[in-house]
């Protein structure tokens, strides 16, 4: 049995719009909640609250669309200026929906590459954080040193589940954690063991942070959880989050429906 107390904190935050010192918000935000950080405590941070400190915020009045995207943007009615950002963040993209691609960035297959056109004002885009994992990295390292306690940090967005409405979590980026727990090899409760099971810890953390995160204008891009420490190292575990298109059950299942399998 675990007996730590398990909590969760948030509070509302400063609305951001350009570049800003992220640990000292991050400081301004246990001050609020009159915490102070403790060894196994989770930090889980909005990532466009994390791109928008990293200065990943931009107009698309300053973009000028490729061929290539203007050519995509036709075939998707999509404007040409988004698309040729999605393309500069892709690995590659797929269009979807009218105005919506699917796109590969760092592993993840996300509407838009990730990119956000919400709550921010104008015309103006945020981006993915340029390397999620290295940003949790850093706000880890600057909290030990700060503070002296090892915590864990998870960067999250939302994600939509295949045929299913409406949004959970996930986490694109984490430092900390162990992100995967790996099952197979365990016995289920009538001791069958377990073939393919892992458990996605750092999507759960997020999906769970989104409850109070919100997705509209809640204004609430930190969660502080307590309670979960068992999930919490001190160092980071290698830990790939995606699978490859030939390992992914949605996949194979609608490509065997296309080609009438």
């Amino acid at each position: 049995m675990h007996n730590s107390e398990f909590s969760v904190m948030w509070c509302k935050m400063e609305r951001q719009e350009e570049s800003f010192d992220l640990i000292g918000q991050i400081k301004k935000f246990f001050y609020k909640i009159d915490k102070k950080p403790k060894d196994g405590d989770i930090l889980l941070l909005s990532g466009k609250y994390v791109a928008i400190s990293e200065g990943r915020r931009y107009s698309l009045s300053k973009v000028k669309p490729m061929k290539d995207a203007v050519r995509l943007a036709k075939i998707n009615c999509s404007d040409p200026r988004l698309t040729e950002a999605i393309i500069r963040e892709s690995e590659t993209i797929y269009p979807a929906f009218s105005g919506i691609f699917m796109a590969e960035n760092g592993g993840l297959l996300q509407p838009n590459a990730g990119i956000d056109r919400s709550n921010v004002q104008g015309d103006n885009i945020v981006l993915y954080p340029d390397d999620p994992n290295v940003s949790a990295l850093s706000i880890r390292l600057n909290i030990l040193t700060d503070f002296g306690v090892n915590v864990g940090i998870v960067i999250t967005d939302s994600r939509i589940y295949p045929v299913r409405k409406g949004t959970t979590g996930i986490a694109i980026g984490y430092s900390g954690i162990k992100a995967i727990l790996d099952e197979r090899g365990k016995s289920d409760l009538f001791g069958k063991p377990l073939k393919v099971t892992r458990r996605a810890i750092a999507d759960q953390l997020a999906t769970a942070a989104q409850l109070v995160m919100g997705e509209s204008g809640e204004s609430i891009p930190i969660v502080l959880v307590r309670g979960l420490d068992n999930f919490v190292c001190d160092r980071d575990i290698k830990a790939i989050l995606s699978v490859k298109f030939s390992e992914d059950l949605y996949y194979s299942a609608i490509k065997n429906i296309i080609n009438g399998v």
